[in-house]
């Protein structure tokens, strides 16, 4: 089960990595902003050989895993090959997200999370390893396989419930949802042509509410078969929403909701044989049968758990200020914060040829236009612009930048929305002294290199 899931993490990476390949290798205009202000003068030339990096392991780890899968052959040499491989990726991505933070896709930041979950070898999580020998006989070894699909498990509701937790509010009630609820019905046929607004409200709501039912019952073997349909059924009306049924997003989104698809079917359908194998009770939460033996001495079970619970905790911070919207799950979710960009009318020329096609007239003739930096971040590197405000103040400060014109560009910040009330509060940025002050705000860096 586990090399299944690591080839389809593989597959599914270089698959996601090629419809986004301008982001990964550098090759648009699109401004990168890295983390840290030290890393600003760090060439472009280092992102396309980290890339490259990235791109290599992942193929020859696809090979050596399905050298593994199909010719049983797992000798020690094709396992160190395979660890080197997960090793190589997982540094070079890091390294390529810290300079820029864009290649922080939702995606990737889940298979590197996956990564050591996938990689934990039997052998090496035999508790009886650690013991001494007077201790073996009563210390049966340790099931890594199942460790390992309970770990996967608990990650996958946590993305499901996180986020539905954050589309729970009335920007996304009055925004996306309508947005997605629309484009379903559109799909499939479904009239709305005498729907209310009350009508509208609750058939958004029940999107993130079937979603965070989805994460609750996949943690329980009693609920599992039916959480199992329920998310292939929620990924499948996503794909229908968003794909070229719908409201035609790029391919990374239908790409990442089919790999949830295969990656659940391979999970459940491997828990369920273990289940029927093991005869444990089906009401048993998915934490196994000795929760104290995780923690056994000098085991490497103890380490993917620390990452699990890390990342499982880790979007509790984001209210604080210390988590951004992906890591967090907020995917699809309309509250952060956000900037946008007004260049006057008369000076939209003035910008460079290649960023006037995303100019956009306003309803309201008052002199200026707005400059999509979204669509720009769509069409450019083929992902949406990452959803931080401190992000996207350094690709409007980007615009200023290149065209020269300090007078003729302003840059508006719009906070993260009330959850209740759906209100943000907005802020001109009419010099730049006010946009400096914005900058000092944020915890990490906002200026591209």
């Amino acid at each position: 089960m586990l090399k299944q899931l690591h080839l389809l993490r593989d597959v599914s990476a270089l698959a996601l990595i090629a419809v986004t390949l301008r982001l990964w290798f550098a090759a648009s205009d699109f401004p990168a902003v890295p983390f840290f202000s030290f890393l600003t003068d760090v060439p472009r030339l280092v992102d396309r050989m980290l890339s490259g990096l990235i791109v290599t392991s992942l193929l020859i780890d696809s090979v050596v895993t399905a050298l593994r899968i199909f010719r049983r052959c797992d000798s020690v040499t094709l396992i160190q090959l395979g660890r080197t491989c997960d090793l190589v990726f997982v540094l070079s991505a890091l390294t390529l997200i810290l300079l820029n933070q864009h290649c922080l896709q939702p995606w990737m930041y889940h298979f590197l999370i996956l990564t050591p979950l996938l990689s934990i070898d039997a052998r090496r999580l035999d508790l009886a390893s650690d013991l001494d020998h007077s201790e073996k006989g009563h210390c049966p070894s340790f099931d890594a396989s199942g460790f390992s699909r309970r770990a996967i498990i608990w990650l996958t509701a946590s993305i499901y419930m996180w986020s539905a937790w954050w589309k729970l509010d009335a920007s996304f009630l009055h925004s996306h949802g309508p947005k997605l609820v629309s484009a379903i019905c559109e799909a499939t046929g479904l009239s709305t042509h005498f729907w209310s607004d009350d009508t509208w409200m609750i058939a958004a709501a029940l999107l993130p509410v079937g979603e965070l039912l989805v994460g609750v019952a996949l943690l329980f073997r009693r609920s599992r078969a039916y959480g199992l349909a329920a998310s292939l059924a929620m990924h499948l009306l996503l794909m229908v929403a968003v794909g070229p049924w719908g409201l035609d997003h790029e391919a990374g989104v239908l790409l990442w909701n089919g790999y949830f698809i295969m990656q659940n079917v391979i999970l459940f359908v491997a828990e369920c044989r273990s289940g029927a194998r093991s005869g444990q009770p089906s009401n048993e939460l998915m934490v196994g049968s000795s929760p104290a033996r995780w923690f056994s001495r000098g085991t490497l079970q103890l380490d993917v758990l620390v990452v699990l619970a890390g990342t499982i905790l880790f979007p509790v911070t984001r209210s604080a200020g210390y988590c951004d919207a992906w890591p967090a799950w907020a995917v699809y979710a309309s509250s952060p914060a956000r900037i946008l960009v007004q260049v006057r009318h008369d000076n939209v020329e003035r910008l460079p040829e290649t960023m006037q096609q995303y100019v956009e007239r306003r309803r309201t003739n008052d002199g200026w236009s707005w400059l999509r930096i979204d669509l720009w971040s769509l069409t450019a590197t083929g992902t949406p612009i990452y959803p931080e405000d401190r992000f996207q103040l350094a690709v409007a400060c980007s615009v200023v930048s290149e065209s020269g014109m300090d007078d003729q560009v302003r840059i508006i910040h719009e906070g993260e929305s009330d959850r209740w009330t759906g209100e943000r509060d907005l802020t001109d940025l009419v010099s730049e002294a006010e946009v400096s002050k914005l900058a000092k705000q944020f915890w990490l860096n906002t200026i591209p290199r």
